[in-house]
């Protein structure tokens, strides 16, 4: 598996840099994760529109999802329809986002998709909107998404032997002291690690970075926990 960067700011973007995007890659597939404001023009430093197998937004907030808007011109274009997999809340959202080009497969807790050698597992987060990580597994390679979640014990098991593990990490260590468990919504950078570490990850790519924080002061935080992380960078390839 490859795992470009496309977009790694939230909620909004910074000067030139996406919100959320990945693009991974196997021998049979080239899937869109999260398709965010700005990611459809880093897409096509690596692949086609044409190439995109299908498309997994953890959640339906606009900085995950707002390209979804604009590449529907493109298929629709060319008489062209795509598998989305989202969650089906809100609905408001679900409604305007299902019309058209996508085949949505609906995203529930638990739920598994087995897409040709693709084995795709997802786990409901905690986020103001219903929001799923996602853990997807090939040729003995694991790789794990977040999505936008807070910290659950859950999370551990399932990345459990991650080859790359994809954390949002949008809070400090000292903003997320401050908020209610119940209201935490993001990762910090240590909270991250510690999933990474328990969960025996191998590598811990820190993402949905806030355009104002300090990136030095992130990674040094996860540093302490988890030796092997790295923050997304925009246009980079990690292979797994």
């Amino acid at each position: 598996m490859r795992l470009n960067i496309l977009g790694a700011r939230g909620p909004y973007p910074a000067k030139g840099e996406p919100t959320s995007g990945y693009l991974l890659r196997t021998k049979e597939a080239n899937i869109l994760l999260e398709c965010g404001s700005g990611v459809l023009t880093r897409l096509l430093n690596f692949i086609s529109f044409d190439e995109i197998s299908f498309i997994i937004c953890s959640h339906l907030h606009a900085d995950h999802t707002s390209d979804l808007g604009v590449l529907r011109y493109y298929l629709a274009s060319r008489g062209k329809e795509i598998d989305l997999y989202i969650p089906s809340e809100p609905k408001e959202e679900y409604d305007l986002i299902r019309k058209g080009v996508y085949r949505v497969k609906e995203i529930e807790n638990n739920m598994e998709a087995k897409i040709g050698n693709l084995t795709i597992n997802f786990l409901e987060g905690q986020h103001p909107y219903k929001s799923f990580a996602v853990r997807i597994e090939v040729d003995d390679k694991v790789f794990g998404f977040s999505g936008d979640t807070g910290f659950k014990e859950e999370l551990i098991e399932f990345f459990k032997d991650a080859d790359v593990l994809l954390l949002n990490a949008a809070y400090t260590d000292k903003e997320v002291e401050k908020i209610e468990p119940e209201k935490r919504f993001h990762l910090s950078p240590k909270q991250a690690a510690e999933i990474a570490k328990k969960a025996n990850a191998k590598l811990l790519v820190l993402t949905h970075l806030k355009p104002e924080c300090s990136e030095k002061e992130h990674l040094l935080s996860a540093k302490e926990v988890f030796e092997n992380v790295v923050l997304a960078t925009d246009n980079d390839t990690i292979e797994l």
